[in-house]
């Protein structure tokens, strides 16, 4: 187990700047509370959706200098500049909470923060993990996005509910400012002292076994070298000379089939995921049922705190079943669930107040410990090194443009419950279709080495 501490620990720094992204996503989801705070107050609803978006604008403007200059940066560089970037967001939340242009300009630098910060770290665990971890050091990475959703959540039903306040001046933007910035100046510390080099990144850009061999060393907790460790340096350094043939431009063969089937579940995923945020938030789970003290609706706080022990149940059990039925199982049950509740809401006029939400927080569960993993799963393993970065970037674009394409639609199409159980349907119609696709196509790249992953996304004998 020194090993896998030892690469926890090298990811310790990502997992707190992915938390504090989570709580921008959560910012975005929860569309904080208009009437009950000074900066919400006497903005137009066009500057308020820019607020919203500009956090996701931020996170695909900088994936896309990502994309061209990862290999130029050491890792560790790349997540003290996330880190950076998320102190001043901290610094300015805390500063100016209800100043509108400082919050919509620092979002999207925390946006800068969270797209380096999800491109660089799901990378950085592809190529350092042992082949028995992989899965779950991803998992955590998840899990902690989720976490930092929960808590915001959270922290803006307290912070907007008179009987929670001690601190009359504080804020939404504040409270989550007081949180990010001691957990980005200590990533930014952790990244300088803990991260330890992939050695891929190091045999792809410089050749240098050595070094390489040396950082392999220090990630597996060993002080000399083994026949296991040997074997899997091995396989890095046949990765590393194969990248180029594999992938000598971005649509060949050894780039574009696992292109397709990431792209594919990571889209199929983002419908279901943008419509259970987008409808959790203000509509279907407020309508559904109120828990609240005051007033305050903390429905979407139960939802995310669900969805966060699924996430967590996800990091002991991702590695149980193979990937394919894994993802299945949590495919099916989720479509079944928000299928159920499509048919209820269709057929009832009156239904007992506990079933819907029952259904919906099952159906999240569910896609929590399956779908979300194993998608982050199969960008961390799937693609050879040379055009890594690339592909990781072209999909986390197209993922973080698909969050705003369809907060635009939520905005400009109203949700009741008379409309909302169509989508329902629709979207379960979906998660069900591409459980199919994936059963059939998903390979099972348990405890295996980092070529013998991308080989298998290749559909090619090892």
């Amino acid at each position: 187990m020194a090993g896998f501490f030892k690469q926890l620990s090298c990811i310790l720094c990502s997992m707190m700047l992915l938390f504090c992204g989570g709580m921008h996503i959560g910012w975005s989801i929860m569309h904080l509370y208009m009437s009950g705070n000074r900066w919400a107050v006497g903005i137009s609803i066009d500057e308020f959706r820019f607020a919203i978006l500009s956090f996701f604008t931020g996170c695909g403007f900088i994936i896309l200098i990502v994309a061209a200059t990862k290999n130029l940066l050491p890792t560790r560089v790349w997540i003290m500049m996330s880190a950076f970037f998320f102190i001043i967001n901290g610094v300015f939340f805390i500063a100016m909470p209800t100043y509108y242009a400082a919050t919509v300009a620092t979002r999207i630098i925390a946006g800068f923060g969270h797209g380096i910060a999800h491109v660089v770290s799901i990378i950085y665990v592809g190529e350092i993990a042992s082949r028995n971890y992989r899965g779950k050091l991803v998992a955590i990475l998840v899990s902690s996005i989720i976490g930092g959703i929960a808590l915001f959540t959270i922290l803006s039903m307290v912070t907007t509910n008179p009987i929670f306040i001690v601190e009359p001046n504080m804020h939404a933007n504040r409270a989550i400012g007081i949180v990010i910035l001691p957990l980005a100046t200590f990533a930014l510390l952790t990244a300088w002292f803990l991260v330890v080099e992939s050695p891929i990144h190091t045999l792809t850009t410089s050749g240098n076994e050595s070094e390489a061999r040396s950082n392999l060393m220090k990630l597996r907790g060993l002080s000399m070298e083994s026949p296991s460790v040997m074997d899997e340096f091995e396989d890095m350094k046949t990765l590393a000379s194969e990248s180029e043939s594999l992938s000598p431009f971005f649509l060949s063969q050894g780039n574009f089939p696992p292109f397709q089937l990431v792209l594919l579940v990571k889209l199929a995923n983002l419908l279901f995921f943008n419509y259970s945020m987008n409808t959790a938030k203000m509509s279907l789970m407020s309508l559904m049922f109120t828990l609240g003290l005051f007033t305050h609706n903390w429905a979407p706080s139960i939802l995310m705190l669900s969805k966060f022990a699924g996430s967590l149940f996800a990091i002991l059990i991702i590695d149980l079943l193979p990937r394919r039925f894994m993802y299945g199982i949590s495919s099916t049950f989720t479509g079944t669930f928000m299928l159920a509740l499509g048919i209820i809401l269709a057929t009832y006029d009156v239904v007992e107040t506990w079933i819907p939400p029952f259904l919906y927080i099952v159906a999240e569960v569910f896609n929590t410990f399956g779908m979300l993993p194993v998608s982050e799963i199969m960008l961390s393993e799937a693609f050879p090194p040379k055009k890594r970065a690339l592909s990781v970037s072209s999909i986390l674009i197209c993922e973080y443009v698909g969050h705003m394409v369809v907060y635009i639609i939520y905005f400009n199409v109203p949700s009741t419950l008379t409309n909302t159980y169509i989508k329902t349907l629709v979207f379960s119609g979906v998660i069900l279709l591409k459980c199919l696709i994936a059963v059939l196509t998903i390979p099972d790249t348990r405890n295996k080495y980092p070529r013998e992953a991308v080989h298998m996304y290749m559909h090619k004998k090892k």
